[in-house]
This record gives structure tokens, C-alpha cells and sequence, in this order.
């Protein structure tokens, strides 16, 4: 089965030949790989297959709807959802002893299935396995290989078909990256996904018919792009300023009525903690798929020391670097 690739953020290591640096892949086959945002009728990188879905989803934990579930946990034997992959996970984490504590992903594959990523507290050493129940569907033993260290805040997602999407800020690079799998562990693609200087914490998630937003918050500001499902960016190559100044704290990213049976949801949600006076406060911010804000009626009353208020004023026009 033959993949089309875009941005290229390495190269290929078949024949082991050295990685070239990011900056000359990626301008030396944007113009000739990559798709065009512009482009009238794009065709999906993500391929079909005839593979049957797996009858049941693993005993994994369910996450949130397109956005991973994190755990920490103090050893691999201790976490129950993970006992059944000990093995594999022994294996990768052998060469540093398999002491924790680690740090754990999870997400439901779109279809069946699910994928886990795990490495160590401090976000080292990560791995990745799509799993069936018990059993160990593919490993990705070093899922940011090749990408100019260090990659931070290493952020797993669904996609199409299946599929697995990895997220990386890359601060040599000034950059979000992306890595992608189909259903089978092959290559989908690798991509610049966001252009932006600072990233102190990353929050992704996906959802069908949308693709995948991706949200940097630094004390700079929050930027978000919106990554459709054929790969190109819909806010442009820096994304759209979201959400309030300040937070560092990752950001929760939810898609509105994207259950209602009515197609793909309409709007979607940033939810920030914000230090202010009296204690923090959790702002949430409603968008629409050009990022522009969407009018929400303000909650009646809060019932905890954490304030809930609506936001929704800022966002929807690139920042300039």
C-alpha cells in the first residue's frame, strides 16, 4: 500500500542515511509535497482498508472524546490497564531500568481499538502501542525519532481510518509537529503543523468531519490551528490567537454537539484556568471553525472556589511572531 506524505520534518531511515535538518526538509518539499490549502477537492492521505474492526475495544481506560486520558502512574505492573503489555513495555524501558514514575495516554482509535503512549515522568524515552484487548497490534519504539531534540509535550490523538496522530512542540525548530499512522502502523504523514516560539503546555484533540485542533498556551498567549483531515491548516501557517494571557496550564479542547446526529459539530471549546484574585478561575471559550468567537450566555453561579466564566473575546486573527 503506497502513502502520500507531506511536509517532510526528517527522512526516511530504511537505509539509515543521516536525518537532514528540519528547516531544509521542510522547504525543499513544501512546494512539491504538501497539499494545497486551496485546493477545490483534496484527496485523503488517510487510506481504506479491508481489515475487519476488532469485535471489542481493550479494557483500557474510555477517554474523553478525541483527546487522550492521562494518567501517572508509579510502575507499569501497577497500572491493571496496562498489565496486559508489561512485556513489550519491559522491553522498551529496559535499557533505564523499568523504575517510574511514567506517564500515561490514552485514546479510542476511531472504529475499534485503542492506542496507549508511555514514557517516563519527565516525558522521555516515549513509546507508543495500538492495541485489541490483550493483545499488541503495532509498537512505535521511538515515536519522535529523527525530530530535532528536544520534543516537548508529546500529545496523542485519534484519526480517520482508525489512524494514530502524534503532536510535538519542537523549540529548536520553533514549531508543532505532527506524525501520523494508519490503522496498520505505516507512515501516514509528517508535518509542520503550527509555527509558533513558545510552548509551555500542548493540548490536541480530533474529531471526525473537523480534524484535529491543536492549542499552545505560554504565558505569551494561547494559539490554536485547526488541521483538517487532508492535512492542511485552516488559521494559517501561526494559527489563531485563542483563548485568555497567561495560562501555562494545558488546555482542555472540546468539540460542541458533535453527537447530536445532525454531522459534524458546529462549534468548538477552550477551557483554561486563569490565576486571579480570590483563586483561579476556569474560563471557557467558544469558536466557531474559523476561530472567530461564538456568544455564550454566561453561567448563573459557581458553587466552588474555582470560578466558571464565560470567555470567548479574543482569538480568530494570527499573531504575528
Amino acid at each position: 500500500m503506497r502513502f502520500r506524505w507531506t511536509i517532510l520534518l526528517v527522512a526516511a531511515s530504511a537505509c539509515h542515511h543521516p536525518s537532514p535538518d528540519l528547516s531544509e526538509a521542510s522547504s525543499s518539499s513544501s512546494s512539491s509535497t504538501s497539499p494545497s490549502p486551496s485546493s477545490s477537492s483534496p484527496s485523503s492521505p488517510w487510506p481504506s482498508t479491508s481489515a475487519p474492526l476488532p469485535p471489542d475495544l481493550p479494557s483500557g481506560p474510555p477517554p474523553p472524546p478525541g483527546e487522550a486520558r492521562r494518567s501517572t502512574v508509579a510502575a507499569l505492573e501497577r497500572d491493571p490497564h496496562l498489565r496486559p503489555y508489561l512485556s513489550t513495555l519491559r522491553a522498551h524501558f529496559l535499557e533505564g531500568g523499568p523504575a517510574g514514575p511514567f506517564a500515561v495516554q490514552w485514546i479510542d482509535r476511531a472504529g475499534g481499538g485503542a492506542a496507549v503512549l508511555v514514557s517516563r515522568a519527565d516525558e522521555t524515552d516515549p513509546v507508543v502501542l495500538a492495541v485489541d484487548r490483550d493483545h499488541v497490534l503495532y509498537t512505535r519504539e521511538h515515536p519522535v525519532g529523527g525530530i530535532t531534540p528536544p520534543a516537548l509535550h508529546v500529545t496523542l490523538t485519534p484519526g480517520p481510518e482508525r489512524g494514530v496522530a502524534l503532536f510535538t512542540f519542537v523549540p529548536a525548530m520553533h514549531l508543532v509537529a505532527a506524525r501520523m499512522w494508519a490503522d496498520d502502523g505505516n507512515p501516514v504523514a509528517e508535518i509542520v503543523t503550527l509555527s509558533i516560539d513558545a510552548c509551555d503546555a500542548l493540548a490536541a484533540a480530533y474529531s471526525a468531519g473537523w480534524g484535529w485542533i491543536v492549542a499552545c498556551s505560554s504565558k505569551d498567549g494561547t494559539r490554536a490551528q485547526r488541521l483538517r483531515e487532508d492535512l492542511t491548516g485552516a488559521w494559517g501557517t501561526e494559527g489563531a490567537v485563542v483563548g485568555t494571557i497567561g495560562p501555562a496550564a494545558r488546555a482542555a479542547i472540546t468539540f460542541d454537539d458533535a453527537d447530536a446526529g445532525a454531522g459534524a459539530a458546529k462549534t468548538w471549546t477552550l477551557t483554561q484556568r486563569a490565576k486571579a484574585v480570590g483563586g483561579d478561575r476556569t474560563l471557557t471559550f467558544h469558536y466557531d471553525r474559523d476561530a472567530q468567537p461564538v456568544a455564550q450566555p454566561m453561567p448563573s453561579s459557581s458553587t466552588s472556589k474555582t470560578s466558571v466564566e464565560s470567555g470567548g473575546m479574543t482569538g480568530g486573527k494570527p499573531r504575528a511572531p
